[in-house]
């Protein structure tokens, strides 16, 4: 009597099919909003990318509204296939304002679309006016196939993967579970005395027998389990923490050993600064006594002199004035940004007038048309600032080529929260985009020095002043079409980092 009613127990106690039941249940569910997350995701970051390629056609419009002006077939066409031809596009079209013409590429072939309107604007005597209108139209169809394909793969595969987990706990739980609950159930009931066994009451109350024996024992392996876990878990606590310690300590003797690298490397750069000053400055001395003896020998020699004879000495006096030259604009770039900084409140519209008037002979001698925008007051270097402006604009004047006038703009807008970012433009000759940032490297040069005349240091002067203040230079340039200088200005640069007056 006592082992059916164990028996019946142990039966009714099999839990196994209904937590299986909801596993299944709750991990179909996790499925389900993680499919339903990831295709979310996977939708919105599609939908960005086929925005940001619709926002990225205003590269084309610059060519295409020159050739709607001009009425450029083949350049339209050329510019529309070249839309049709970008992921997801499957038409475009250019309408003139008076809608008398109308050129077309590709065709819509889905329902779902995005179209998007672009502003074919031109300036015209002086006023901006639309000369037409360009439609694209974008499917959505990839997006959605992707996102069904993807959701039947995701579906399909969480589906095996639940039905393969339910089935392997499903088998565990029968055998570390039920079985041992039936045989735990056999070993107690077998230590029943058989004089007992018609005394349910006694039984009962004797033996305690539990309402949920898979419970407890569940409970007392879990309970095993996690003793021998923290006892692993202890014993790699002090494993690692033993490592840790080693750890910091070599981390520790690693950053002694960098900073006293930082500070080696700190002193020897302080010492190259040092002694580049002091070479340009030595040097200058020779070099001056070198041009000056020149000219004299030039002045006072001149008629004993035969002609080759004057020009090797006229080769000597310009080869000195171009050392000269040199060793002048090494010493600025030593001191340029390297003994700290002298801040104080720069009125940059004032100083834009100051750099004006020094420049007035080379804007006069060229016609030059100057637009200086509205310019901010921020904390700075005044004199370094100077230079700067002087050496962006006597590049702008310089490089205007041939018999084109000069025009120079100089604006300046908000860069952040706390910092501006400058602009010099000319329409010069241009730079091509492979010497960028060639340029600003010292002594680089472009041209020869007959064609225009300079040492090759004033923009890596103006680079390294602009860094000195926490702010970078930049340009954009393509040959023929003019120079767009960047750079950017902090309201207030670092106190560690300057001297403030």
């Amino acid at each position: 009597m006592m082992m059916m009613m164990l028996r019946k127990k142990g039966r009714e106690n099999r839990i196994g099919r209904r937590l299986i039941v909801l596993i299944v249940a709750f991990s179909s569910f996790l499925a389900l909003l993680a499919t339903g997350y990831q295709l979310f995701h996977e939708y919105r970051q599609q939908r960005a990318d086929m925005d940001d390629q619709l926002e990225n056609v205003g590269i084309f419009l610059p060519p295409i509204v020159g050739s709607v002006w001009t009425f450029d077939e083949r350049q339209i066409t050329l510019a529309l296939d070249a839309l049709t031809r970008l992921a997801h596009v499957e038409y475009a079209e250019i309408t003139t304002s008076d809608g008398r013409n109308v050129w077309k590429s590709g065709a819509v072939r889905s329902k779902r679309q995005i179209t998007r309107q672009y502003a074919l604007s031109r300036e015209i005597r002086g006023e901006i006016r639309q000369i037409a209108t360009l439609n694209v139209s974008a499917s959505l169809d990839g997006i959605y196939d992707r996102l069904t394909s993807q959701a039947i793969a995701i579906l399909v595969s969480n589906a095996v993967k639940t039905f393969l987990v339910a089935a392997f706990m499903y088998v565990i739980f029968s055998r570390l579970v039920t079985r041992r609950v039936e045989e735990l159930a056999r070993n107690v009931g077998s230590l029943v005395p058989e004089s007992l066994m018609s005394q349910a009451s006694l039984f009962d109350e004797r033996l305690g027998f539990p309402e949920h024996g898979d419970e407890i024992d569940r409970l007392r392996w879990a309970y095993d389990n996690i003793a021998r876990q923290l006892n692993l878990a202890v014993q790699d606590l002090h494993d690692r923490n033993d490592e840790l310690r080693h750890e910091i300590h070599e981390r520790t003797r690693a950053e002694s050993d960098l900073q006293q690298v930082i500070a080696e490397l700190s002193r020897t750069n302080a010492e190259l600064e040092r002694f580049a000053y002091v070479a340009a400055h030595d040097l200058q001395e020779p070099v001056r006594g070198l041009v000056s003896f020149s000219q004299l020998l030039e002045r006072k020699c001149a008629e004993a002199l035969d002609g080759e004879a004057k020009d090797y000495l006229r080769f000597i006096i310009n080869e000195a004035l171009r050392m000269s030259n040199l060793v002048r604009d090494l010493l600025e770039y030593s001191k340029a940004g390297g003994a700290g900084l002298t801040l104080g409140e720069v009125d940059c519209a004032e100083l834009m007038n100051t750099v004006l008037e020094s420049l007035r002979p080379a804007i006069e001698q060229r016609h030059a048309q100057l637009h200086i925008g509205p310019l901010p007051k921020l904390r700075a270097d005044q004199g370094q600032l100077h230079q700067v402006f002087h050496n962006l604009l006597g590049n702008a004047l310089k490089y205007s080529g041939g018999e084109t006038v000069p025009a120079v703009r100089v604006t300046a807008e908000r860069d952040g929260e706390d910092g501006w970012r400058f602009a010099v433009t000319d329409n010069g000759i241009g730079i091509d985009p492979q010497y960028h940032d060639y340029v600003f490297e010292v002594f680089r040069r472009l041209h020869t020095g007959s064609a225009y005349p300079g040492t090759g240091i004033g923009l890596a002067i103006c680079k390294r002043i602009v860094e000195s203040h926490d702010g970078r230079m930049w340009l954009a340039s393509t040959p023929g079409q003019g120079t767009t200088v960047f750079f950017t200005l902090p309201d207030r640069v670092d106190a560690e980092a300057a001297t403030t007056s």
